[in-house]
This record gives C-alpha cells, sequence and structure tokens, in this order.
C-alpha cells in the first residue's frame, strides 16, 4: 500500500491511540496494529482494528476505569 500523505511505502508495525473518553477519562492502547508508512511515519489503522479498539473502549467505560494504559494484543 502507498501512503496517502507521502506516497511513501506503507510497512505493517503498531502504533498508540489515545483516546480521551470525557468526564476526565484518558486511555491509552498500546501496541495497536497499523499500517505506517516508512518516509513519513504516517499511521493507517484497518476498520476490524478500529472495531476491536471500539470494544475495548466499551469495556473501560462499564469498567469505569479513569485513566490507563491498555495493551491492545491483550484486550482485543
Amino acid at each position: 500500500m502507498k501512503c496517502p500523505l507521502c506516497k511513501g511505502h506503507m510497512s505493517e508495525g503498531k502504533t498508540i491511540m489515545p483516546y480521551e473518553l470525557g468526564n476526565e477519562r484518558v486511555i491509552v492502547i498500546l501496541d495497536v496494529p497499523a499500517l505506517v508508512c516508512d518516509q513519513c511515519g504516517d499511521v493507517f489503522v484497518e476498520i476490524s482494528v478500529v472495531k476491536n479498539i471500539e470494544l475495548i473502549l466499551d469495556k473501560v467505560k462499564r469498567d469505569g476505569m479513569r485513566m490507563g494504559f491498555v495493551e491492545y494484543g491483550k484486550a482485543a
């Protein structure tokens, strides 16, 4: 896949996804699978991964977590 920004090559990698959920809740999801541009560093996350992240965030809200780090591989 070519990078939509710079047309560089996208390679499989990982990224960090921070979320502010309101009510002073901040959750950071670590090691999220993504395509990362070798040239500019832009990140592309597949829709299936985004759907898993939404499920993780729903669980975080239900559990009452206000601030924390979640490892994608263990939570997805």
